[in-house]
């Protein structure tokens, strides 16, 4: 049995062709590359040339202020430039004493007095001091150490006075730098 010639004509007929998706595909890589090749070329000759030119316009405005600026106006100028954040320094870690005393006065034991008071580094606060009783100079030492502006305290050479009936001492406090540095602003 044979085919009739409207089959054969069919089969032997090329499909119409039909849109894919890999022409779609092509394409939008290609507009892709397009705009990637665009910036690229863009940057490389537009914009780079600009920066370089805007860069050795600065470097030339920089010499020539350079050169009208005498050495000697530099040196001075770096000088004084030292000299004012050698000022910062030690204004911010400048010893007040006025905090200090007034923390002193405020934990002082009523029968105790001190002769002698030197502030040394670390933070370090001699006293030499009487008391009327050893248990004032014990008294003493304990309102210190229990105070939270003193790191440490060292109580040495408690002995009695022969001629005024006083005990003596010798105290080292270690103190938090908060109490006796100047606070920068």
């Amino acid at each position: 049995m044979a085919l009739p010639q409207q089959v054969i004509d069919r089969l032997t007929r090329e499909p119409p062709e039909t849109p894919g998706w890999s022409l779609g595909l092509l394409t939008f890589s290609c507009g892709i590359l397009a705009i990637a090749l665009a910036v690229y070329f863009g940057l490389t000759f537009g914009y780079e040339p600009y920066l370089d030119a805007q860069t050795a316009q600065l470097s030339t405005q920089i010499n020539t202020l350079t050169k009208s600026i005498s050495s000697d106006d530099r040196a001075k100028f770096i000088t004084f430039y030292s000299e004012i954040v050698n000022v910062k320094t030690a204004v911010a870690n400048h010893v007040v004493f006025s905090r200090f005393l007034s923390w002193l006065e405020k934990n002082t034991e009523a029968n105790v007095y001190y002769s002698h008071l030197a502030f040394s580094a670390g933070n370090k606060i001699a006293l030499s001091g009487a008391a009327k009783t050893e248990a004032d100079v014990n008294q003493q030492a304990a309102i210190f150490e229990a105070a939270p502006e003193v790191r440490a305290v060292d109580l040495s050479s408690v002995v009695l006075s022969a001629t005024g009936g006083q005990w003596q001492f010798n105290m080292i406090l270690t103190m938090d730098p908060s109490l006796t540095l100047r606070q920068s602003p």
